[in-house]
């Protein structure tokens, strides 16, 4: 009796680590599904065909109000769409910082497009932010931390798809 005992606890050892081992494994792959899922989530709001007249009104918006006149646009609807549209863009920045998304892949997928974006908003941001310091003075400024506000996983993403595309363009892969 003593040697069957010695048996089965044998085996209930080996099970339970081999159950462990399966449990790794399937939460592994749990989680390789769960990237894919987001990262196809996000690609399906970058291929939505709105996101070219989203992205065709940033430009606008940025003509529209180049000489620094922004009658009209602060609490606008076009104010309330740029804003949303460079939500995406920071939505995307933080996925790929933390490591939900493959930034290669983003950077790949996207090119140089984060970067054009970005140039094209900062105005756009800069004035959004002078408007949230007249409203909210801890704002105002040149506040520490004032810059980690407003989009900065965009800012991050556009730095990350500078650098993309300089490594692109000084590579000699052309023929």
């Amino acid at each position: 009796m003593t040697e069957i005992e010695s048996i089965l606890r044998s085996i209930g050892a080996v099970a339970v680590i081999a159950g462990t081992i399966l449990v790794v494994l399937q939460f592994r792959v749990n989680a390789k599904h769960a990237r894919s899922r987001n990262a196809f989530d996000l690609i399906a709001r970058v291929i939505d065909p709105s996101f070219p007249h989203r992205r065709h009104l940033l430009y606008e918006v940025a003509d529209k109000h180049a000489g620094g006149d922004w009658t009209g646009f602060d609490r606008s609807p076009q104010d309330f769409e740029v804003r949303n549209f460079a939500n995406i863009y920071e939505q995307l920045g933080i996925l790929a910082r933390k490591g939900v998304v493959d930034l290669q892949d983003v950077l790949d997928a996207l090119s140089a497009q984060p970067m054009a974006d970005w140039n094209t908003f900062q105005p756009i941001r800069t004035h959004i932010m002078q408007e949230a310091g007249k409203a909210f003075s801890p704002l105002a400024g040149n506040q520490p931390g004032r810059e980690a506000i407003y989009w900065p996983n965009f800012k991050w993403l556009a730095d990350e798809s500078r650098k993309w595309t300089l490594e692109r363009a000084s590579a000699s892969t052309w023929p």
